[in-house]
């Protein structure tokens, strides 16, 4: 079920157990301010270990650091090539505990996909499950898994929006007649490669011994592969449930249309998806362009002394045109 914005946001308020971090602001508040010179507060950083990516030529990678879990261990995602990394803060010590070429993938998924570096997510993120031996995984499949004969959310419906694109001076604007299905992208795009169709499938995993085990599906929603925003943003809340941005599904450069502002369209929004039920969420936020990085903070985790501090969502997003 689906509920509008000011319904959940009222709902959130009457139950603070749940989200009670939800906050609203501005765009105009977000800005921060330039940091000034100081002479006695500063930054050391230290190497304290490292992953060899597959390959390292510039522009050739898509790697992530995955902060969002409780205890000692991170985790390292090398998007484009499907594998996963842990790093145990506690002994400095990096295993791969998933592997798209030697790792069993699960059931019915197909991540043998292939675009540019920065638009291929095999693995595409992850996030603390419900309890410290929990992870959630979220694999860009371009089939979906056993069990599902159709996704949970979908794009909006074929040929729903339609927009100029490009606009030079010798070839002109080109009409798009779906920007959520665009197929072979326009001239301006220099020869990328066409757009096609994934589905963000997630599961459940349990860590036994430090590896990854026995992964359960339980949501897969539709997006499309092109040189836009895909979104990935994603942060446990403390029920258990999972906050997750798709991103505004189409490409860079346009300002989404209209479905990040309607309630009813799954792109352009902050979703909560219930792990403990299979095709559960509900959505909590729209406009949202395309958020890969999510926190939950308190002013509370500072100041113990404060009294029932609220707490909020952090997310980046990168901007440039609305959603």
């Amino acid at each position: 079920m689906k509920f509008s914005l000011t319904t959940l946001t009222s709902a959130l308020y009457a139950s603070s157990s749940i989200l009670s971090f939800l906050d609203f602001v501005q765009a105009g508040d977000c800005s921060p301010e330039p940091l000034e010179f100081h002479d006695s507060i500063a930054m050391k950083v230290e190497k304290v270990g490292s992953v060899v990516t597959q390959s390292t030529d510039a522009f050739s990678y898509n790697m992530q650091l995955m902060d969002n879990f409780d205890g000692d261990v991170l985790y390292i995602v090398e998007q484009q090539f499907g594998k996963i990394y842990s790093y145990d803060t506690s002994t400095d010590m990096t295993k791969t505990v998933f592997d798209v070429d030697s790792s069993p993938i699960p059931s019915g998924l197909t991540l043998d996909w292939q675009h540019g570096a920065p638009q291929t997510f095999k693995v595409k993120s992850m996030t603390q499950g419900s309890s410290s031996d929990e992870v959630i995984v979220v694999f860009s499949s371009t089939t979906l898994p056993d069990g599902w004969t159709a996704p949970d959310a979908t794009l909006p419906p074929p040929g729903a929006y339609g927009m100029w694109m490009c606009g030079g001076k010798v070839n002109g604007t080109v009409w798009v007649d779906d920007i959520y299905r665009i197929g072979e992208l326009p001239y301006c795009f220099d020869g990328r490669p066409d757009s096609f169709m994934t589905y963000d499938v997630f599961y459940k995993y349990y860590v036994v011994d430090g590896e990854l085990t026995n992964p359960q599906a339980f949501f897969a929603s539709e997006n499309q592969v092109s040189p836009g925003h895909m979104g990935g943003g994603i942060v446990t809340v403390p029920d258990g449930r999972i906050l997750w941005s798709p991103g505004d599904c189409t490409i860079y450069g346009l300002d989404g249309h209209y479905a990040p502002q309607l309630d009813f369209e799954w792109c352009g929004k902050i979703h909560l998806i219930d792990p403990s039920k299979k095709g559960i969420y509900n959505t909590v936020a729209k406009g949202v362009r395309n958020s890969q990085q999510m926190q939950i903070f308190s002013k509370g985790d500072r100041n113990s002394n404060l009294r029932n501090p609220r707490k909020f969502l952090a997310f980046m997003d990168i901007g440039g045109v609305t959603a």
